[in-house]
């Protein structure tokens, strides 16, 4: 019955937000998009911090917060310097840590470690669908985000009715019991089988060979999106990384796998498209 509740949640909320968001990704003005996705990434952000520096004093959280979107923003702003922001976040990370240390020395690393992997981890990734919603050839931007969030849900769904359905074998028990090897071979074949859907009706210039890298790219690094922040998680002894979306947790719960799967389409539009 709790994971009946649970479906009834996340589709009431998918009611609510995909009109919302299929709105601002069709409107012409590319802006649109990617302050809602600074937005959302702000957001996850925050959960990221308060997951990996719980504890810690606010000044410290928020600057993983300014810097993992200060990051973003330069890097949809001009992607060219890529390298040049990425080296100035690390310095800034590092001053930043050196601003709020204190007499605990022993968890200073981990802490560091923490703090730029999120500025990398949400910061960066988050910015890879607004650059392929501005800079898609031949227009074409609106509908490869359309794809990269259809797929990554379409694998999610496939893996969880496959896995309740037919899952015998853990995927990952140590990190999320609930994940089967079962399951993640249906979010594989349902990630592939939209990809072929997309091209039949909506999306007809994707080659065969689009809908094969995009659909196993979502079958395998939506799951390692989603099971790394299940690690996080895990390590920090909660079930979700907030409650901002009824059914569905945090924004960061929401995003993992979307992350790891935009970023590829992004790499994607720009070496095959």
């Amino acid at each position: 019955m709790a994971g009946d509740r649970n479906l009834l949640l996340r589709v009431a909320s998918a009611v609510v937000a995909l009109p919302i968001l299929g709105a601002v990704v069709l409107w012409r003005e590319p802006l649109g998009f990617a302050l809602l996705a600074l937005a959302a990434g702000a957001v996850a952000l925050r959960e990221y911090a308060g997951l990996t520096l719980a504890g810690r004093p606010a000044g410290e959280r928020a600057a993983v917060v300014v810097l993992g979107v200060a990051f973003a923003t330069a890097l949809y702003l001009r992607p060219d310097l890529g390298p040049v922001w990425a080296m100035i976040a690390v310095v800034l990370v590092a001053a930043s840590a050196l601003v709020h240390s204190d007499d605990d020395m022993s968890a200073a690393s981990g802490r560091l470690a923490a703090a730029a992997f999120g500025v990398f981890y949400v910061g960066g990734l988050v910015a890879a669908l607004p650059l392929v919603h501005r800079d898609a050839p031949d227009g074409a931007g609106s509908l490869w985000v359309i794809v990269a969030i259809a797929v990554t849900f379409a694998s999610d769904t496939g893996a969880y009715f496959v896995g309740r359905a037919l899952g015998r074998h853990k995927l990952a028990p140590a990190i999320s019991p609930g994940k089967t090897v079962e399951g993640a071979f249906g979010g594989l074949a349902a990630g592939l089988a939209f990809t072929f859907i997309a091209r039949a009706t909506f999306f007809d210039s994707l080659a065969v060979r689009d809908c094969l890298l995009v659909g196993l790219a979502a079958g395998v690094l939506g799951p390692i999106g989603d099971l790394m922040e299940s690690l996080l998680k895990r390590s920090a002894g909660v079930k979700d990384s907030g409650h901002l979306i009824p059914g569905h947790g945090g924004m960061l719960d929401r995003i993992d796998a979307l992350l790891f799967v935009g970023a590829y389409v992004y790499l994607h539009v720009r070496i095959f498209y």
